[in-house]
Protein backbone atom coordinates (compact mmCIF):
# COMPACT_ATOMS: atom_id res chain seq x y z
CA UNK A 1 0.00 0.00 0.00
CA UNK A 2 2.67 2.64 1.15
CA UNK A 3 4.85 1.63 -2.21
CA UNK A 4 1.79 2.56 -4.53
CA UNK A 5 0.92 5.41 -2.77
CA UNK A 6 5.00 6.97 -2.82
CA UNK A 7 4.20 6.08 -6.20
CA UNK A 8 1.50 7.66 -7.07
CA UNK A 9 2.74 10.47 -4.87
CA UNK A 10 5.96 10.91 -7.42
CA UNK A 11 3.73 11.29 -10.48
CA UNK A 12 1.80 13.84 -9.43
CA UNK A 13 4.25 15.78 -7.14
CA UNK A 14 6.87 16.36 -9.59
CA UNK A 15 5.73 18.60 -12.99
CA UNK A 16 5.80 16.98 -16.04
CA UNK A 17 7.18 19.79 -18.01
CA UNK A 18 9.43 19.29 -21.16
CA UNK A 19 12.43 21.80 -21.80
CA UNK A 20 12.05 24.20 -25.06
CA UNK A 21 14.63 22.69 -27.57
CA UNK A 22 17.02 25.39 -28.19
CA UNK A 23 18.06 24.05 -31.44
CA UNK A 24 14.90 24.32 -32.53
CA UNK A 25 13.83 27.84 -31.06
CA UNK A 26 17.05 29.50 -32.62
CA UNK A 27 16.03 27.76 -36.04
CA UNK A 28 12.65 28.94 -36.42
CA UNK A 29 14.16 32.75 -36.30
CA UNK A 30 16.84 32.65 -37.87
CA UNK A 31 17.77 35.82 -39.72
CA UNK A 32 19.14 34.14 -43.12
CA UNK A 33 19.33 31.22 -44.92
CA UNK A 34 22.96 30.29 -46.01
CA UNK A 35 24.22 27.06 -46.76
CA UNK A 36 28.59 27.27 -47.38
CA UNK A 37 30.86 29.95 -46.70
CA UNK A 38 29.61 33.19 -45.12
CA UNK A 39 30.83 36.59 -44.14
CA UNK A 40 34.27 37.81 -45.00
CA UNK A 41 36.02 34.77 -42.82
CA UNK A 42 34.48 31.96 -44.40
CA UNK A 43 32.28 30.65 -41.15
CA UNK A 44 29.37 28.22 -41.80
CA UNK A 45 26.59 29.95 -40.51
CA UNK A 46 24.55 29.51 -37.39
CA UNK A 47 21.41 28.20 -39.12
CA UNK A 48 23.70 26.14 -41.10
CA UNK A 49 25.05 23.85 -37.76
CA UNK A 50 21.43 24.15 -36.32
CA UNK A 51 20.20 22.75 -39.25
CA UNK A 52 23.45 19.87 -39.08
CA UNK A 53 22.67 19.12 -35.66
CA UNK A 54 19.05 18.47 -36.18
CA UNK A 55 19.54 16.49 -39.04
CA UNK A 56 21.70 14.52 -36.71
CA UNK A 57 19.14 13.46 -34.99
CA UNK A 58 16.55 10.06 -34.78
CA UNK A 59 13.70 12.83 -34.42
CA UNK A 60 14.78 14.79 -37.37
CA UNK A 61 11.80 14.23 -39.57
CA UNK A 62 9.11 15.12 -36.90
CA UNK A 63 11.55 17.83 -36.04
CA UNK A 64 11.50 19.39 -39.34
CA UNK A 65 8.11 19.03 -39.61
CA UNK A 66 7.48 21.43 -36.53
CA UNK A 67 9.54 23.97 -37.87
CA UNK A 68 8.12 23.75 -41.31
CA UNK A 69 5.02 24.37 -39.07
CA UNK A 70 6.76 26.94 -36.60
CA UNK A 71 9.60 29.01 -38.13
CA UNK A 72 9.68 31.91 -40.31
CA UNK A 73 10.53 31.51 -44.44
CA UNK A 74 14.45 30.57 -43.76
CA UNK A 75 13.38 28.41 -41.02
CA UNK A 76 10.74 26.61 -43.28
CA UNK A 77 13.63 26.67 -46.08
CA UNK A 78 15.85 25.15 -43.43
CA UNK A 79 13.08 22.22 -42.44
CA UNK A 80 12.33 21.54 -46.65
CA UNK A 81 15.58 20.77 -47.05
CA UNK A 82 15.75 18.38 -44.74
CA UNK A 83 12.44 16.91 -45.29
CA UNK A 84 13.01 16.42 -48.65
CA UNK A 85 16.14 14.69 -47.73
CA UNK A 86 14.53 12.16 -45.65
CA UNK A 87 11.49 11.95 -47.06
CA UNK A 88 10.80 13.37 -50.69
CA UNK A 89 7.60 12.76 -50.90
CA UNK A 90 6.63 14.63 -47.85
CA UNK A 91 8.23 17.52 -49.91
CA UNK A 92 6.55 17.17 -52.49
CA UNK A 93 3.17 17.62 -50.64
CA UNK A 94 4.72 20.35 -48.63
CA UNK A 95 6.07 22.37 -51.36
CA UNK A 96 3.59 21.83 -53.81
CA UNK A 97 0.99 24.71 -52.31
CA UNK A 98 4.55 26.84 -52.11
CA UNK A 99 5.58 26.62 -55.90
CA UNK A 100 4.01 29.68 -56.98
CA UNK A 101 4.68 31.83 -53.42
CA UNK A 102 5.98 35.41 -54.08
CA UNK A 103 7.53 35.63 -50.49
CA UNK A 104 11.01 36.47 -50.07
CA UNK A 105 13.36 34.65 -47.95
CA UNK A 106 16.64 36.56 -46.85
CA UNK A 107 19.66 34.92 -48.34
CA UNK A 108 23.49 35.11 -47.57
CA UNK A 109 25.57 33.89 -49.77
CA UNK A 110 29.15 34.81 -48.70
CA UNK A 111 29.04 37.78 -47.25
CA UNK A 112 26.08 39.37 -49.73
CA UNK A 113 22.50 39.08 -47.97
CA UNK A 114 19.78 39.63 -49.94
CA UNK A 115 16.21 38.02 -50.75
CA UNK A 116 14.96 35.57 -52.94
CA UNK A 117 11.63 34.56 -53.71
CA UNK A 118 10.43 31.15 -51.76
CA UNK A 119 9.42 29.69 -54.82
CA UNK A 120 13.05 29.58 -56.20
CA UNK A 121 14.47 28.44 -53.28
CA UNK A 122 12.32 25.65 -53.14
CA UNK A 123 13.18 24.93 -57.14
CA UNK A 124 16.88 24.67 -55.96
CA UNK A 125 15.86 22.28 -52.94
CA UNK A 126 13.81 19.91 -54.75
CA UNK A 127 16.90 20.00 -57.42
CA UNK A 128 19.23 18.76 -55.06
CA UNK A 129 21.12 21.94 -54.48
CA UNK A 130 21.37 21.58 -50.78
CA UNK A 131 22.86 18.47 -50.01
Amino acid sequence: MKFWFITALLLFALPQTTQPDAVLERLSKVKQFAFGPTGYAGVTSAGEKDFRTVLGRSSALTDFEKLFGEGNLQAKSYALIGIHKLNPTRFKELARPLLDSKERVTTMKGCIISGEPFAFILKQIESGKYR
